[in-house]
């Protein structure tokens, strides 16, 4: 379960810089989520809602949206989605994409990452 790991230094990164504004609480924080992170949504709901008791963050609003995964194979030229399923072995190594075309490595563009969007803030 990476995804506490992950939240829980959301978490952290989120109360600091809260507190560099001098925030009274924090109301919502947006996250995108990419499709090939593998992270479970509600797994790391249930993790903000853990870690973040007794903080700032406190009764405020996760958002997560999914950002699909984006892939182009530099050999025939493909670009769009891979072509996959979701594997238990995702969450403990990462899968190697292959062109759906002609079946070489591809460049994975968008959908691996886990960014914090935006943060609303009372002051």
């Amino acid at each position: 379960m990476h995804e506490f790991s992950i939240v829980s230094q959301l978490v952290e990164r989120v109360v600091e810089e809260a507190r560099k504004r001098d925030a009274k609480r924090v109301i919502e924080v947006e996250l995108e989520v990419g499709q090939l992170s593998f992270l479970n949504p509600e797994q790391m709901r249930f993790a903000y809602e853990v870690l973040s008791k007794g903080t700032i963050l406190e009764n405020s609003r996760l958002i997560i949206n999914t950002i699909e995964a984006h892939i182009r194979c530099e050999v025939c030229g493909f670009d769009g989605k891979p072509d996959y399923a979701d594997d238990a072995s995702y969450h403990i190594s990462a899968p190697l994409f292959l062109c759906p075309i002609c079946g070489n490595p591809v460049e994975v563009l968008e959908g691996k990452g886990c960014i914090i969007k935006r943060v609303r803030l009372e002051l």
